[in-house]
């Protein structure tokens, strides 16, 4: 026997709604099965049944949308299912949301949340997943901006459950504020409920008051967030977040240095494995201005520490490799000397070979020579002469020396007075008694009236 559409609602669905919500039967004395199979038989039957359904359902659409407590009862249940799966039948819900206040919503199911203490927001998440649809009209830009102003100044502050719907709220509408494809946005929108338990830390941090959480300070948010495995791959964007916001906290000596502690804590758990980006786009996604500002304080990650270390390793290995070279070889240019003396090479011929290199490394090649040869009788009668000869050298240099800076001070004062390094080579000798560094200083200093270029 087939029935009208509303009569066979009204009697297999509906009355039993409006006993439940009326106080007259308990959720278990609702035959929910038998209600989801009329639902069933509804949709195959087609549009005229899912148009009275709709019409019909829309005064329990309200009382569930905005979490009502003649429908949301307790602890979520069979009435949250059957509405879920009526709501998900119904092609045309998303046209009657569209005309729905979502802000209310969030504090309808906060109230909710409250009144049965539970933290059951994965309901929130679906009833807001069902609005990921071409079919829903809202002006998310409008949406955001409203959440952010409640949200984002620490004075204003609603309670713990209520700003966290908020905060999913506000993650919808900038995901809806994407130019992405639909699909991706519901990606988007899972992924954040996926990770929620550690996105509501950092949303915590973000609006500078602690959100989802009964927990009495920032330190004890930080040492709760450490406690899932869940969230390890993700906590150098909790890192950031902190160490953005710690002098915003407002936070008196005793909790600042608590939250520091915590922070130092979180620092080394960070230090102890690779980091994961998986939740960076959605972050840049929910704090366009900030994260990516944020970022500059990500500590190093486990693998970036090990390759920073290696390459030291690597430069220190080099460095004592090419330092036992340069070893070898004055011992080597040592027994050279030696093996000239002791064959009376002559002493102009020696001190030759001396001039030309390093004064420093000539006075370590002199050192080396009198203690091999102190007794020698042919290095008594050169020790002298070479010694005299690097002293006097040794004062040649630090004349020129001394001479170079006075006259970079003086074309300091008055780049007027150098025009030409010519002049550096009348007055002090050739090009080769100064570093390539000092003539390229000279070469290029800029003449007072013109600024022309005088190249070597």
């Amino acid at each position: 026997m087939i029935f009208a559409p509303n009569i066979y609602i009204e009697d297999t669905i509906i009355s039993y709604l409006r006993k439940y919500t009326k106080g007259e039967a308990t959720a278990k004395e609702i035959p929910w099965d038998t209600m989801r199979m009329s639902l069933n038989n509804c949709v195959k039957q087609g549009a005229a049944y899912i148009s009275s359904l709709h019409c019909l359902m829309q005064p329990y659409y309200e009382l569930f949308f905005y979490g009502d407590a003649r429908i949301c009862k307790s602890i979520p249940g069979s009435e949250h299912c059957f509405m879920e799966e009526v709501i998900a039948a119904d092609s045309d819900f998303c046209l009657w949301a569209s005309s729905q206040n979502l802000e209310a919503a969030a504090e309808g199911w906060g109230d909710y949340m409250k009144r049965c203490n539970n933290d059951h927001v994965l309901y929130f998440f679906k009833l807001l997943n069902r609005l990921i649809n071409d079919s829903y009209r809202q002006n998310w830009k409008n949406l955001s901006d409203s959440l952010k102003e409640k949200l984002f100044q620490a004075e204003v502050y609603s309670d713990y459950k209520t700003d966290e719907l908020y905060c999913i709220l506000h993650a919808l509408a900038m995901i809806m504020q994407q130019e992405w494809m639909l699909q991706k946005k519901r990606e988007m929108f899972v992924m954040l409920r996926d990770h929620w338990g550690f996105m509501k830390h950092v949303y915590s941090m973000m609006v500078r008051h602690i959100v989802g959480c009964k927990l009495p300070n920032f330190a004890a948010l930080t040492n709760n967030v450490m406690i899932s495995n869940g969230n390890l791959p993700h906590l150098d964007i909790y890192y950031c977040a902190l160490v953005e916001r710690i002098d915003n906290l407002g936070l008196d000596e005793k909790k600042y240095k608590k939250l520091d502690d915590a922070r130092l804590k979180l620092l080394e758990k960070i230090n102890r494995r690779e980091p994961s980006e998986t939740l960076y786009e959605l972050c840049d996604t929910l704090f366009p201005e900030e994260f990516q500002q944020m970022l500059r304080h990500r500590p190093k990650s486990y693998g970036e520490l090990k390759e920073e270390n290696a390459q030291k390793d690597m430069l220190l290995s080099q460095m004592e490799n090419q330092t036992h070279k340069l070893e070898l070889q004055l011992e080597e240019a040592t027994l050279a000397y030696k093996t000239a003396i002791e064959a009376c090479i002559p002493v102009e011929d020696i001190l030759q070979r001396l001039q030309r290199i390093p004064i420093a490394t000539a006075w370590d090649i002199y050192g080396k020579l009198d203690r091999l040869l102190k007794t020698h009788p042919v290095w008594r009668q050169y020790d002298i002469q070479i010694q005299e000869a690097l002293e006097q050298r040794e004062r040649e240099e630090e004349s020129k020396k001394s001479n170079l800076y006075s006259n970079l001070e003086t074309v300091a004062k008055n780049p007027t007075h150098l025009t030409t390094i010519e002049h550096f080579h009348n007055q002090n000798g050739t090009y080769n008694d100064y570093s390539e560094a000092t003539l390229h200083t000279l070469a290029f200093r800029p003449h007072k009236n013109n600024h022309k270029i005088i190249e070597k």
